[in-house]
């Protein structure tokens, strides 16, 4: 049986078929026949790493078993790649229009609050977020690189899940923002992290569009002995399509100085 590929690049429209066709057991022209055109032309989509039109698209992933998630990242990846502003231009926005004011009011209701954007860079965080998250700034503001930090390990409990549940959600970003410089310098980066290559690599085709994370996260409180469940609460920010904001939710007391 042919060793199944491995996807360790950046996500890849191509690639990613040629993994599913090899998951399933088929050739291209078996691909073909159930989707209805000839193996010739899919030998031609592959070879020229053309695009396929929206019918032969819709066709060809008919043909896969594939959740709701998978389809919408094949969908991404058959697209030109989106565009994102650089950290710093959103940053600019979000003190301009005043976040900052929110922030302190939500820490001063003891309510952990971020904003960021798609490819896990922390915009703005209130003082209580920066404390669950020490040396956040030495992992370049990443919340992917600051959970393959020392000091993520050292802070999550579940890491393990946690580790791999934010790899789905940067594989759907790469995915949408692929040919975008700083995405791909972020990619490099993590690929530099062993953990990230293991589980990267063993986690092919799996992406998570859900930003709201299915089960809370262990916390230890950095410089004491407590340990806090937070159930993390994530929305899009309406006033900028770009951003997101995240508020974690837990026990006050558990918190409390």
């Amino acid at each position: 049986m042919p060793k199944l590929p491995v996807l360790t690049g950046m996500p890849d429209f191509h690639d990613s078929v040629e993994y599913l066709r090899h998951q399933h057991h088929l050739s291209r022209e078996s691909v073909a026949h159930e989707a209805g055109f000839s193996g010739n032309y899919l030998h031609r989509i592959m070879r020229n790493r053309s695009t396929p039109g929206p019918r032969i698209f819709a066709k060809l992933i008919d043909v896969f078993d594939l959740d709701t998630s998978q389809r919408q990242h094949l969908y991404d990846l058959r697209q030109t790649s989106g565009d994102l502003p650089p950290a710093a231009e959103l940053r600019r926005h979000l003190t301009e229009i005043g976040v900052r004011h929110h922030l302190d009011h939500l820490n001063a209701q003891d309510v952990l609050a971020a904003y960021f954007d798609p490819l896990q860079t922390v915009l703005h965080g209130n003082r209580l977020f920066h404390r669950m998250m020490p040396g956040l700034a030495e992992a370049d503001d990443n919340i992917l690189q600051w959970i393959l930090s020392p000091a993520g390990r050292d802070t999550i409990e579940n890491w393990e899940d946690e580790l791999r549940y934010v790899v789905t959600l940067v594989r759907a970003a790469l995915g949408r923002y692929r040919d975008l410089p700083r995405a791909r310098t972020l990619f490099r980066t993590l690929r530099t992290h062993p953990d990230f290559r293991r589980v990267w690599d063993c986690t092919p085709m799996q992406v998570t569009y859900r930003w709201s994370r299915p089960a809370p996260t262990g916390i230890r409180i950095p410089g004491t002995n407590k340990h806090l469940s937070l159930s993390f609460e994530v929305d899009e920010y309406s006033a900028y399509p770009d951003i997101l904001i995240t508020h974690g939710l837990y026990s006050t007391p558990a918190i409390a100085c």
